[in-house]
């Protein structure tokens, strides 16, 4: 069984997905077609949609898995396990997530109102009753977090990843984003997107990215559903969004690169004195550390230590290696053939497109 999968191999899956998910929202839209029946103010093919459409990409992957002879437990982290302290820190990563990433989105929103965009945004219940919360949170919540993230972060992650972290940590965003081919949720989906590859690489698990998925959707639809008034607050702003929304971002971020780190010591095997040198010579990783016994750093000189590292060329060295180890996934490098990347590329962005035109028309 391969355990190795690579970059345009990765895209050919995301694309096998797509396909296979939006043939069965097909079928059931021919099935449903004679139906108007709602249930909680949606329509039941909307309701039919969001599930099958996560059946189709677990379907995919497994599918592809079987008829490939590829060991899709141990490629997409299936076993991969988190400790309680890390799994306490997760839910905190969605929330600073979003404090980044949701200013940013209403932004983006308020550019697509101004040039005509008027397409439809995401799809919801009224929530009319506590029974209707609960079962929005599976189909909204439980099955996307589960069915998305072994389909991205399991399958299309590591094999772009392959070529190098960061283009598989961007450009599976960028995938995740597009692939929705909803513009208003354009820039919210990328970062939450690279957040969970990042996520997902310094765990080793995919469940990570299951809990950050879960607790991001299950803010959104909490407030949607009994929080209305933060939306209308949000309204009551008017120009003040932007002196809010900036403070958000960075605020946020600040939070974010904060809870990162200590999500990466929460569950990293401390090595006694740090990485002096990391390059790449010959297409290999060239590392050099002190003596390798164990080191009980303080966290806040740990964190002061980090973030100070943010600022040389030396410190993103080392935290490409951190992420290269903890990721787990065989580098193949850059000659590898990335045909399939591209192509890939260019037909979920033409998908994108396509949603963009309508809204304009």
């Amino acid at each position: 069984m391969r355990k190795t999968i690579g970059a345009s191999e990765s895209s050919s899956i995301y694309l096998m997905g797509i396909c296979v998910g939006s043939l069965l929202s097909l079928f059931l839209s021919l099935a449903l077609r004679n139906s108007t029946a709602t249930l909680d103010g949606m329509s039941v093919y909307s309701w039919c949609g969001y599930a099958i459409m996560q059946i189709g990409f677990i379907a995919t992957v497994f599918t592809y898995a079987r008829v490939r002879k590829i060991d899709i437990v141990n490629v997409a982290k299936l076993k991969g396990r988190l400790n309680a302290l890390q799994i306490v820190i997760l839910p905190f990563i969605a929330v600073a997530t979003i404090l980044v990433f949701l200013p940013l989105a209403n932004a983006w929103s308020a550019f697509l109102s101004v040039i005509g965009y008027h397409g439809p945004g995401v799809t919801m219940p009224e929530f009319s009753n506590v029974g209707y919360y609960f079962l929005a949170l599976f189909v909204l919540a439980v099955m996307p977090a589960i069915g998305e993230e072994i389909f991205m972060r399991g399958t299309v992650f590591p094999g772009l990843a392959t070529r190098d972290i960061w283009f598989g940590v961007l450009m599976s965003g960028l995938f995740f984003s597009l692939m929705h081919a909803n513009p208003v949720q354009t820039v919210h989906q990328f970062g939450l997107g690279t957040v969970l590859a990042i996520v997902v690489a310094l765990s080793g698990s995919v469940w990570a990215g299951v809990i950050i998925h879960f607790f991001n959707n299950f803010i959104s639809l909490t407030l949607t559903a009994y929080l209305p008034q933060v939306d209308a607050l949000y309204v009551k702003l008017g120009y003040y969004n932007w002196l809010t929304g900036a403070a958000s971002v960075i605020v946020g971020l600040f939070l974010l690169v904060c809870l990162l780190y200590l999500f990466y010591r929460a569950g990293a095997k401390r090595k006694k004195g740090l990485v002096s040198n990391v390059y790449r010579e010959g297409g290999f990783t060239i590392v050099a550390t002190s003596n390798a016994t164990e080191q009980k750093e303080n966290v806040f000189k740990g964190l002061a230590r980090f973030l100070k590292s943010l600022f040389t060329k030396q410190g993103w060295k080392e935290i490409r290696y951190e992420l290269e180890e903890s990721n787990g996934v065989e580098y193949i490098g850059k000659n590898q053939n990335l045909t399939g990347v591209w192509i890939a590329l260019a037909l979920v962005c033409a998908y994108w497109l396509y949603g963009f035109i309508v809204g304009l028309i």
